[in-house]
């Protein structure tokens, strides 16, 4: 076979392979809700260990402990995030073939759709609550709803 039809048959491999049932929006709303919970809980439980285990977090405001806790929260979600997305390229060398097929779907990512969201939202909740104390809260706003759309128009089918 000539590169080009491997490189099309490839693709055509990757898109059959990778399409699946979208979700119901009431499935990734309760796991969206249960990881917002958990978030929220990953967050007291940043605050009471800084409280605990560093004598600057002590001496900060109440806005500043929150972003401290929530920059805390926000590691743990990046560090998640890098690892899915180095297993999902690793695991899938035709992933670039995605680049072609805007309604093709990658099964990896889209079962942590409520990880995601979930994240996003709980962070929103800091932003809404701190939204004048914190500085930057506009950007990570706009980052965050299109985020929230993205994931929610994928993980039910667009």
């Amino acid at each position: 076979l000539r590169p080009s039809e491997r490189a099309r048959r490839a693709r055509a491999s990757l898109r059959a392979s990778l399409l699946k049932m979208p979700r119901l929006h009431s499935e990734l709303a309760r796991e969206t809700i249960a990881y917002t919970a958990a978030f929220l809980v990953l967050h007291v439980v940043c605050r009471t260990l800084s409280h605990y285990a560093s004598p600057t977090f002590r001496r900060c405001s109440p806005s500043d402990k929150a972003y401290w806790a929530a920059s805390m929260v926000s590691t743990v979600n990046a560090v998640a995030v890098a690892a899915v997305a180095i297993q999902v390229f690793v695991t899938e060398p035709g992933l670039t073939a995605l680049a072609d097929d805007l309604h093709a779907s990658v099964p990896e990512l889209e079962s942590w759709g409520g990880f995601f969201l979930g994240y996003f939202v709980a962070d929103q909740l800091g932003n809404a609550y701190w939204w004048r104390e914190w500085s930057g809260v506009e950007a990570t706003t706009v980052h965050h709803v299109i985020g929230m759309v993205a994931y929610w128009r994928g993980g039910t089918g667009g």
